[in-house]
């Protein structure tokens, strides 16, 4: 498996994974999200075995006023679900840590859906924390 900045060219694998994750999404969408995320502030890694994407972690990092360093945020992260449960996962995800703590960050967060149980024990199991609520407000309809 080899680890690599998107590109353009996985905006159709991009479309595939976020519909695995709930969020349909089209190819053109897709493009305009990679290149969103090749704006300073953010990156996005894709995961590849055999020519073939298989994954993909979404990074975000800002400095807040009350820590003493950026926070990292995963805001978006999924495998596809052939591969899921093989450990590659992880490997993506540790990719995603070395990069922030590169960028000297205090803290890693990520928000995962309420109805996604099993995600949240597979962050718990790597040492992540449920520390605070996490409140939205929707300004446009989806």
């Amino acid at each position: 498996m080899t680890i690599r900045e998107a590109e353009s060219k996985d905006a159709l694998a991009l479309s595939s994974l976020l519909g695995q994750l709930g969020y349909p999404t089209s190819k053109s969408s897709s493009l305009k999200k990679i290149s969103a995320y090749s704006q300073p502030g953010y990156k996005m890694l894709m995961a590849e075995s055999d020519q073939k994407v298989i994954g993909f972690i979404a990074l975000h990092w800002y400095v807040s006023p009350h820590l003493p360093g950026p926070i990292g945020r995963i805001t978006a992260f999924c495998m596809d679900e052939t591969v899921r449960g093989q450990g590659k996962g992880t490997i993506l995800l540790d990719a995603a840590e070395r990069f922030f703590k590169k960028l000297d960050c205090f803290k890693i967060e990520v928000t995962s859906n309420l109805k996604r149980t099993r995600t949240h024990q597979y962050y718990a199991n790597l040492g992540y924390e449920q520390i605070s609520k996490h409140f939205v407000k929707f300004l446009k309809k989806h």
